[in-house]
């Protein structure tokens, strides 16, 4: 696990943020890298801060995940971290209530529009964090990982692709277009993990 990074002890909400990420997330590992899921949050939080953005921004990159992923419950996270940051990790999760992968992603995208700007900036840093661990996962795991998501690499690229057109739109001037441009061309370019299965035992 990567160790807190230099930039969270900047200022105080940040610390506070890491920290409940930290507890959030604790022994969770990523489906698609097995990383541990603090490095991606961080990975996130990262993005924001190296791009300048605010530190609420950040801290709302740290969170992101804390209940959609995490352990968290939307109550917990307005008493730790106040009305202002919860609303847009809110913004930023899944409605767990529906249960088809490209239905649930959809209304996430629509979600994530209507909210405008500062969601549509985390949501980038996110999706390009997103594109690097499946691609690391691809590397690491081959076809292992489609029963590891629990969803086809075909489906997880046709909903990056989607969610880079709803920045576009929604942020066409985002500091984190051009890389996610250069990444969805690198995961379209990996080999493609053969369908061959081991027989059962």
């Amino acid at each position: 696990m990567a160790l807190r990074p230099a930039w969270v002890a900047e200022s105080a909400l940040l610390e506070q943020a890491y920290g409940v990420a930290e507890e959030a997330h604790r022994g969770q590992r990523r489906a698609t890298d097995g990383r541990p899921f603090l490095d991606h949050v961080t990975e996130v939080g990262g993005l924001l801060h190296e791009a300048g953005l605010d530190e609420q921004l950040v801290a709302v990159g740290l969170l992101h995940d804390s209940v959609e992923r995490g352990t968290l419950t939307e109550d917990e996270l307005r008493d730790e971290m106040g009305e202002g940051v919860c609303s847009l990790v809110m913004t930023l999760s899944e409605d767990p209530t529906i249960e088809s992968f490209d239905a649930r992603k959809a209304a996430l995208r629509e979600q994530v529009s209507s909210a405008g700007g500062r969601a549509v900036t985390v949501f980038a840093a996110d999706k390009l964090s997103d594109i690097l661990g499946l691609r690391r996962g691809i590397q690491t795991f081959g076809v292992q990982i489609e029963e590891r998501m629990g969803t086809s690499i075909e489906s997880m690229t046709g909903h990056y692709r989607e969610s880079v057109e709803v920045i576009e739109t929604g942020r066409p001037g985002s500091a984190f277009l051009p890389a996610l441009g250069r990444q969805l061309e690198r995961l379209a370019a990996e080999p493609v993990p053969t369908n061959e299965r081991r027989p059962r035992a």
